[in-house]
């Protein structure tokens, strides 16, 4: 199957930044001469202007057998792709309908052949039989160098947390750094995502107050911690800390022991040790469901301006078992320009195979691959969604114990969407309030993060049109030391009230 070229998926083959700028420099420019493709349009190739006296050789080939097309460039450079290769993909991305047919190199046709007999060679017994040496031998340099990763911060941990607040400097932060960078070359994003947010604390980036008086790319810790900057802080090296702990059972094969489900052993390899799920494999894993109704209770879009990371969240409720679990699509910064985060979905989706992540979390992540024909369908919705809907509200009670139990791991989420079926919505000392049936209360606060105060929206709707069931995120506030709600979405009848803009 020939690989689909696309504006995004360009995006994530060029080797950084620079390389898709100048690539896109090039195709203004005009310097690609000469395009054409083969008969099926699985070949392309060319001419690119450069800095070499004549023009480079440049192509690429979609019949790979892989996930991303091969590319090849006369050029020097030793990125992969080059500028000028990926200034051709992002030409056939755009104009490749009009490039004119014609024989491809011979050079060209040879390459691909000699291509297809080396992957047909590694699917011969013999080497198919010395596939899993070659791959126990990488995992277990890969397990040497997290295990050794791990060593080196939790050794940092002990010294950082030992100086306490107070010795913190400039050199801490540098230190948090270097630490991240080690992380991430031992393919721990996630770690090195958490420590790089601990350096944004530490300086007070998360909140704006980089000092302006400081050198250019002099960093220092910010005057004065608040309290609830030392809780984030706080928290975040529990969180590495936990990291550290479980890190290194997994790495020993302790990780499921008692109390540990497999499902929650599996997700935190994928938190912990940076294991990217692949659908086939979640569904070997036995992490799939099939025919599934989902209706989204909201739908949100958060930039981390500190990881440079853009994320749209849409919160579905499976409306057979009333589950709430999440859909994700999170793309760094420098991809907006060429794609865009998947909207809002509007109608009722049913859902023929997809996969279900592990973890013992509230919102287990729903993932399905929408390339496959006869996966999705995407219908209006009915009155019976509605009433499911509501059927699936839970009182307070059950759903102040699932966010409690999910709390006890630092490594989850400190927040959670639920449906509630609330009685009636009233302030008391000033404050939004929701009550269920059995009189039970939860304070409603909005989270704060710069979101919209979906309070005042629940206010009005809830006036306008009573109380009904109400999509709400829990969430744990560090400095108070208590669990409040979020609101999302009020549904009343077959109304849904997003309160979110």
């Amino acid at each position: 199957m020939a690989v689909v070229v696309t504006e995004q998926s360009i995006a994530e083959w060029a080797p950084n930044e620079k390389v898709l700028l100048d690539a896109k420099s090039l195709l203004r420019k005009g310097a690609l001469k000469k395009l054409a493709k083969n008969d099926d349009g699985t070949l392309a190739f060319g001419h690119c202007d450069g800095s070499g006296s004549s023009p480079y050789a440049v192509s690429m080939d979609l019949a790979t057998g892989a996930d991303k097309p091969t590319v090849r460039c006369s050029c020097p450079s030793r990125l992969f792709p080059c500028k000028h290769g990926v200034a051709l993909l992002l030409a056939y991305a755009q104009k490749g309908a009009l490039f004119p047919v014609e024989e491809p190199p011979k050079d060209l046709v040879q390459k691909r052949e000699k291509q297809a007999q080396k992957a047909a060679a590694e699917k011969k017994p013999a080497a198919a039989a010395a596939a899993p040496r070659v791959n126990k031998t990488a995992l277990a340099k890969k397990a040497k160098e997290q295990s050794d990763a791990l060593d080196t911060l939790e050794t940092f941990l002990v010294d950082l947390v030992s100086g306490g607040l107070g010795g913190l400097s400039g050199k801490s932060i540098e230190a948090i750094e270097h630490q991240a960078k080690r992380m991430a070359d031992a393919d721990m994003k996630r770690t090195a995502g958490v420590l790089t947010r601990l350096a944004s604390y530490v300086s007070g980036e998360w909140l704006g107050d980089e000092d302006d008086d400081d050198a250019p790319g002099v960093r220092d810790v910010a005057r004065g911690l608040g309290e609830a900057q030392e809780a984030r802080i706080a928290f975040t090296l529990t969180q590495l800390y936990t990291t550290v702990r479980r890190g290194k059972k997994a790495l020993e094969g302790k990780f499921v022991e008692e109390g540990t489900t497999q499902s929650e052993a599996d997700a935190q390899l994928e938190s912990i040790l940076g294991k990217a799920w692949r659908l086939p494999e979640l569904r070997e894993a036995g992490y799939w469901v099939k025919n599934r109704r989902f209706l989204e209770l909201a739908h949100e879009r958060s930039d981390d301006e500190i990881n440079e990371f853009a994320t749209a969240i849409g919160f579905l409720v499976d409306l057979d078992d009333g589950s709430v679990v999440c859909e994700v699509t999170s793309l760094p910064f420098h991809t907006l320009p060429f794609t865009k985060l998947r909207s809002s979905r509007l109608g009722t989706l049913e859902i023929a195979d997809a996969a279900l992540y592990p973890g013992d979390l509230v919102n287990r992540r729903v993932r399905w691959d929408e390339k496959t024909e006869g996966v999705i369908r995407e219908r209006p919705r009915e009155a019976a969604d509605y009433e499911a809907v509501h059927r699936h509200g839970k009182p307070l009670d059950p759903v102040l114990r699932a966010m409690r139990n999910q709390l006890k791991n630092p490594l989850h989420p400190l927040d959670a969407v639920f449906l509630v079926a609330a009685k009636k919505f009233g302030d008391v000392g000033g404050e939004l309030v929701v009550e269920d049936e059995a009189g039970m209360r939860l304070v409603l606060r909005n989270m704060n993060d710069g979101r919209l105060p979906s309070t005042d929206a629940l206010r009005h709707a809830a006036a306008a049109f009573g109380p009904g069931t109400l999509a709400v995120r829990l969430y744990y506030d560090l400095l108070k030391r208590a669990i409040y709600g979020d609101p999302l979405a009020l549904f009343v009848g077959d109304e849904h009230l997003r309160l979110r803009a």
